[in-house]
C-alpha cells in the first residue's frame, strides 16, 4: 500500500500490468474462457491501456497499431489477437507487440467511463512523436485535454508510458527528455505522475526522475532481442526471431515472463540503494509469493501482473490474497 498526491490517497497494494484489463476495467473476450481456469483480477488496483493523443486504428494499410479494434474502440476484432503470443510453458511468457491500439484519447475520454470508477486507478499515457518537440507537444496537448474532464470520482495518478517498444522508435530516445516532460504534466495537471518504465531504463535517469515524478512504475516489457537484458535472457532460445515478426507484425515486440523479473529487482534495489525514497511498483513476471516477498524486500511499495492472468490463471487469487497482506 502507498500513497500519492498532496491529500495523500491511499493506492492499493497489487493492480493490473497497464492495459491488462482494458481501457475501462471492461477486459478482453477470451478472459471469459480463462475464469473457467480460475482467472480473476477482483482485489487488483486498475491501470487503463495506453492512450495515445492521435488514434492508432491499425485497420488499414498504413495505420499505427497492430491490434485492430471493432468500432466500440474496446474490443479486438480478433479473439486471440495475432499481436500477442504466449508460452504456457517455460514459467509462462508472452510476447507483446500491441503497437498501443486506440482510437486517441479523445475517444475514451468524452465517453465519461472514467468518472464511473469508484477506487483510486491509473490513467497511461504515451506520446509518439518521432521527435523531443514533437513528443513535448502531444503531452501538453493531452493534458490539456484531460485537464477539461478533471475531477474524477475516484482519486487518479497519470503514468507517462516511457517504455512500450512498438512504436516504432527506441525507448532509450526519452532518456534526455523524460524529467522535462514530467514537470510539464505537473504543471498543467494537479494529480499525482508516475514515470512508467522497463527496467532497461538507466538508473541515473530514473534517479533524476524520482526527484520529480510522484512514483516510479518499474517493468515494462523488455524489448524483443535487447541485449541490455543479459545475462537473464537468453534470446536464443527464440532462434533469433521474434514469434509475433514470424506472424507478420512489423514489430518485434517486448517479453514479459519470469526472466524478466531478475531485471526488475536489480533495478529497484540499486535505486533504493542510491537514495531514491518516491513509492515505486514493480511486476513483469510474477508467478509466485516469493516473488512477492523478494519485491518487497528490495523496495516496492505495490506490484503489478498482467501476463499472470493468461498464462497461470490459476495462480491469481493466491498472489492477490498474498500482496494484500505483504504489501499492506
Amino acid at each position: 500500500m502507498f500513497r500519492l498526491g498532496k491529500e495523500r490517497t491511499a493506492f492499493g497494494p497489487i493492480f493490473c500490468a497497464v492495459g491488462a484489463r482494458g481501457f475501462f476495467g471492461e477486459g478482453y473476450p477470451f478472459h471469459k474462457y480463462w475464469r473457467y481456469a480460475g482467472m480473476t483480477w477482483k482485489g487488483t488496483g486498475f491501470a487503463g491501456k495506453t492512450l495515445t493523443l492521435e488514434p492508432r486504428r491499425g485497420k488499414k494499410f498504413g495505420e499505427e497499431g497492430n491490434m485492430p479494434l471493432r468500432d466500440d474502440g474496446l474490443t479486438p476484432e480478433e479473439l486471440f489477437p495475432r499481436s500477442i503470443w504466449a508460452d504456457f510453458g517455460n514459467g509462462g511468457r508472452m510476447i507483446n507487440a500491441v503497437g498501443l491500439s486506440n482510437f486517441g484519447a479523445d475517444f475514451y475520454l468524452r465517453t465519461g467511463r472514467y468518472h464511473s470508477i469508484n477506487e483510486p486507478f491509473f490513467l497511461s499515457f504515451m506520446p509518439t512523436a518521432k521527435d523531443p518537440d514533437g513528443r513535448s507537444a502531444e503531452l501538453k496537448a493531452f493534458c490539456e485535454l484531460l485537464a477539461r474532464y478533471l475531477p474524477f470520482r475516484a482519486p487518479v495518478a497519470l503514468q507517462i508510458n516511457f517504455g512500450c517498444p512498438n512504436t516504432g522508435h527506441d525507448p532509450s530516445e526519452f532518456y534526455t527528455e523524460i524529467c522535462t516532460l514530467i514537470e510539464m504534466a505537473k504543471s498543467l495537471l494537479g494529480i499525482p505522475i508516475v514515470a512508467n518504465t522497463n527496467a532497461l531504463m538507466p538508473t541515473a535517469i530514473l534517479i533524476e526522475a524520482a526527484r520529480i515524478a510522484d512514483a516510479l512504475w518499474i517493468g515494462n516489457t523488455i524489448p524483443f532481442g535487447d541485449k541490455g537484458a543479459n545475462p537473464y535472457i537468453d534470446w536464443s532460445r527464440f532462434g533469433g526471431i521474434s514469434p509475433v515478426h514470424k506472424r507478420g507484425l512489423p514489430s518485434d515486440g517486448g517479453l514479459s515472463g519470469p526472466e524478466c523479473l531478475p531485471l526488475t529487482l536489480e533495478k529497484v534495489c540499486e535505486l533504493r540503494n542510491s537514495g531514491v525514497t518516491v513509492p515505486i511498483v514493480g511486476g513483469n513476471g510474477i508467478r509466485t509469493v516469493k516473488d512477492l516477498e523478494r519485491l518487497y524486500r528490495a523496495g516496492c511499495g505495490a506490484v503489478f501482473v498482467g501476463s499472470l492472468g493468461t498464462v497461470r490463471p490459476w495462480r491469481m487469487r493466491g498472489i492477490i490474497r498474498a500482496a494484500h497482506e505483504i504489501f499492506t
